[in-house]
Parts: C-alpha cells; sequence; structure tokens
C-alpha cells in the first residue's frame, strides 16, 4: 500500500466511525440557516427568543442526525493523485507533491467531529419556556502536518520537524430551562443550562517535539501526555433577541450559545467513584487515577546505517511509558535517584513526577528490561486536582423573508471563535428556502461556505401529518457532487 492509499483509507475508515451532526433535520435541509426559523424546543442552542416569536408547544419524538466528513480528501481528488509518480517529473503520470500536499491546508488530516443527541420526550417546550436534556460528544482527532511532512519529503539535512500531536474527545451531557418575553416587538430570550461532564480523554504534546537530521545522524525527542477525566460538572449560559415578523414578512434574529459554559473536571466526582471498579478492569495497564497522567517519552539519540545494526551500547531508539502526576516543585518531595532521572521539567517551571507502582522501561532496540518499583507519589499529593474545558461560543446573526403560503427564505453569519470540538473560527455564511405551496409538504433546500464544511450544498423534506412532523435532510459537504465531496449529512426527525 502506497503512501497515497494509506491516507485515503485512514480518512474515509475515521468519518464512518465518528460523526457529526446538524441540531435537526430540518435545521439540514436549511443548510444552517435557522436562526429566525427554529421554532419551539428546537430553538434552544441556536436562538432561544424565537419561543415568544413562535409561542407554540412541541415534543420530541426521535431525532438522529449524521455526518461523514474530512477536511481534505475526497472521491475527486483521490482518483487524480492514485498511481501518481511523486518522484519522476519526466513520468506521464508525475504529480509534484507540493500539489498533494496543498490538500491539507497546512492542517495535516484533521476530523473534527461531534454528535448531538436530544433525548426523547423529556425535550418540549410549552409556549414561552422550553425544558431541554442534550447529549453532546466531541471529537478532534487527526494526523499532523509534521507527519505529513515527513513522509512526502523526509528530512533533509539541518531541517527539522515538528510531530505537534493533539488529540481530544469529550462528552456531556447539557440539562437547560429555556424562557423568553417580548419588549415592544422585540422578543428576548435566556437558557441555562447544568452541564454534567461524562467523559473526556486528550492527548497533548510536552515541551517542543522534533525529528531533524544532522552530522551526528537522525535525532527525534517527542514526548506526549494522555490525560482523561470521568465526571465533572458546570453551567451554561445562552443569550438570544428576534424580532417578530413584519408585515412584509421579514424577520432578524442573533444569538450567543455558551456565552458561559466552562466544564471543571474535579476528578472526585461521584460518577468517577461509581465506576471506579469498572475503569480498573478494563482499562488495564492505562487505568489512571484521579489525578494521574500518562506519560510517553519517544526518542532517537544520533542514528545511523551503521548504528542501526550495532548491538552494543546503549539503544539509540528508546520508548518509555509511565504514569505521572504535575507537581509546582520538586523541593517538598523526597524523590530516588530513579525517581529524579524520570522527573519532567516543563517551560513553567513545574514538573511531571512518577506517581508510584512498578515500572517496566524497555527499550524498543534493546535486550535491557529494567524493572524497579517507585514509592507511591500519588498518595503524598492533593488529590483533588482539577482542570476545565470550555464549550466553544457561537454568534448566529440571521434575518429572513416570508412569502405567505409560498416561501421562506433565510441567512445567516455564524462563528465558533475557536477551532475546537467541532467549531471553526471563520465565518460560516448560510442562505435556506423552504416552499410552503404544496400542503402538508415542504420542500427545501440550502448552500453554505466557509466554516468546517467550507461549502456545503443540502436537501431537505417535510410531512405533516395533522400535529406531527417529519423531517428529513441531505447535506454534501466540501463539494457540490459526490465526487467532489469530502463528507455527507443525513437527518431524520419526528415532533409533535
Amino acid at each position: 500500500m502506497n503512501k497515497l492509499t494509506f491516507i485515503f483509507y485512514f480518512s474515509i475508515l475515521s468519518t464512518f466511525l465518528f460523526s457529526q451532526n446538524n441540531q435537526d433535520a430540518r435545521m439540514l435541509g436549511l443548510n444552517g440557516s435557522y436562526t429566525t426559523l427554529a421554532a419551539g424546543y428546537q430553538s434552544i442552542g441556536i436562538n432561544p427568543a424565537n419561543l415568544s416569536v413562535y409561542n407554540q408547544r412541541s415534543i420530541n419524538l426521535f431525532n438522529l442526525a449524521l455526518r461523514f466528513n474530512n477536511n481534505s480528501l475526497s472521491i475527486a481528488n483521490y482518483n487524480s493523485i492514485n498511481g501518481s509518480n511523486l518522484e519522476d517529473s519526466t513520468s506521464f503520470s508525475y504529480l509534484p507533491k507540493a500539489l498533494f500536499y496543498e490538500t491539507f491546508e497546512g492542517d495535516g488530516l484533521r476530523l473534527k467531529q461531534n454528535l448531538f443527541l436530544p433525548f426523547p420526550i423529556i425535550n418540549f417546550s410549552t409556549k414561552k419556556i422550553a425544558f431541554t436534556s442534550n447529549l453532546s460528544s466531541n471529537l478532534d482527532i487527526g494526523i499532523p502536518n509534521g507527519f505529513l511532512d515527513f513522509l512526502l519529503y523526509g528530512i533533509q539535512v539541518g531541517n527539522s520537524i515538528s510531530i505537534d500531536l493533539k488529540q481530544e474527545s469529550i462528552i456531556t451531557q447539557e440539562v437547560a430551562i429555556s424562557a423568553a418575553h417580548e419588549f415592544q416587538g422585540l422578543s428576548v430570550g435566556v437558557t441555562l443550562k447544568y452541564i454534567l461532564g461524562l467523559f473526556y480523554m486528550g492527548i497533548e504534546t510536552v515541551g517542543t517535539p522534533y525529528l531533524k537530521t544532522d552530522i551526528t545522524g537522525f535525532n527525534s525527542k517527542n514526548q506526549y501526555l494522555i490525560k482523561q477525566a470521568i465526571g465533572g460538572g458546570g453551567t451554561g449560559l445562552d443569550l438570544g433577541i428576534a424580532t417578530k415578523k413584519t408585515k412584509d414578512g421579514y424577520q432578524f434574529g442573533a444569538s450567543i450559545i455558551n456565552l458561559i459554559g466552562t466544564v471543571k473536571w474535579t476528578q472526585d466526582h461521584f460518577m468517577r467513584s461509581s465506576l471506579e471498579n469498572t475503569l480498573k478492569n478494563s482499562a488495564g495497564d492505562f487505568y489512571l487515577r484521579p489525578n494521574e497522567f500518562m506519560y510517553f517519552n519517544m526518542g532517537i539519540d544520533s542514528l545511523t546505517a551503521n548504528s542501526f545494526s550495532e548491538k552494543d551500547g546503549d539503544p539509540l531508539i528508546y520508548y518509555e511509558r509511565y504514569k505521572v502526576i504535575s507537581v509546582e516543585s520538586l523541593s517538598d518531595i523526597d524523590l530516588s535517584e530513579e525517581e529524579l532521572q524520570l522527573a519532567v521539567e516543563l517551560a513553567d517551571g513545574s514538573y511531571y513526577i512518577p506517581s508510584g507502582g512498578e515500572y517496566n522501561l524497555k527499550d524498543i532496540l534493546g535486550d535491557g528490561d529494567e524493572a524497579f518499583t517507585i514509592t507511591d507519589n500519588y498518595v503524598k499529593q492533593d488529590n483533588s486536582n482539577s482542570f476545565n474545558t470550555r464549550k466553544p461560543v457561537y454568534l448566529r446573526l440571521g434575518f429572513s423573508k416570508t412569502w405567505e403560503d409560498q416561501a421562506i427564505m433565510a441567512a445567516d453569519l455564524v462563528t465558533g471563535f475557536s477551532d475546537s470540538y467541532g467549531s471553526s473560527a471563520s465565518w460560516r455564511g448560510s442562505v435556506g428556502f423552504e416552499i410552503l405551496r404544496f400542503k402538508g409538504s415542504l420542500l427545501r433546500f440550502g448552500y453554505s461556505l466557509g466554516g468546517i464544511t467550507k461549502k456545503s450544498l443540502s436537501l431537505g423534506y417535510g410531512l405533516e401529518l395533522g400535529a406531527f412532523k417529519i423531517n428529513f435532510g441531505l447535506a454534501i459537504n466540501g463539494g457540490v457532487s459526490l465526487s467532489t465531496a469530502q463528507g455527507l449529512d443525513f437527518a431524520i426527525g419526528l415532533r409533535l
């Protein structure tokens, strides 16, 4: 399997393992142009002021939405590079590496996915008040850009490549109560949320990782830290404003979602204690106590073609993995010589030190197998270490125009202010249309530019059966055809 095929299949496999979805099928059909149109409980997380604008009762019965997406590769891209010769410029199938490299736009291969699941029945609105409970899963994984540099170009003498590895996964549940009120034609809405942190796992880089070659040979030092937490809590706040529909059918709205929205992972949460035995049995060597992290140190020291085959002396390629805790200083801690050798100093002057237990540090190319037991420093430290994660802040601006019994046009501008947990700091502009002229049937389509998907084309269909409303939505992301698409969205919903 060549390098291009490996990268392509990694992206396709990853996008089938994870999903990201719009909040509901109608929103997907309109391609996100929803700030002034979301109604009932579906306005929560979009614009709570709409509770007063539409003043309706609604109950969620079923909602499912899926997205399969990556940041760079499509069928058309793959067909254009499959079988290409990246080395021989005289070849008929020659493809300059730079053209393939530009596909990733300096971000490597990134997958920013999320799942939004509103629970049946307990998501409802009654006129100007709504109660909602939603499960949110966010994933940010991928191949770092430095790894693509290494695969495509290798390392030239005197140059250095940084393998900055950042992966995050977080699952939270939000329980919210929302209310709206009208002041002289302007509706104002607010949502107060309790955010229950269910699970967090992240990989972050320690120091400055590098791969480089110089006159001594090939050198590398890469340090990473795995953090995990179960159980946390925080509060959230959404604010929104919206106008009533004018005589000409115009509406305007704006909202700030997650103006407040921080989860504090306290490590001694009640969820942690209830799952402790399960974690010990299932995680094996990767089980971490409440304030422990898993430290990885992978390095290469002056490796050459000759030294690679040598059996004697210290190994040139080494790998270490052990559990650590964070401490501000080493002055008040009694460490053995072995513990001091394993302590990791950070740029801010703090340290990671071994947290206790039996250690087995075996070099990748070495025959030595050094096993020893380290004093349990874990019990000497404060067991309440905590860290915070911030839910993305979204600013939404929207307007719509309604032609009674004919059609609705809506347009939105949205930004997430950060490139984390499925959001994007880039602005996303969208426009959507909903055709009303067919009794009991609603046709929708929309288009967007910017954000994570870069561009997206959507279609939707709604069916009204008395008090029941069934909606379907489909979107192509990253292109306007199946061959150029970098992902697909599908959504279906049923509400009363």
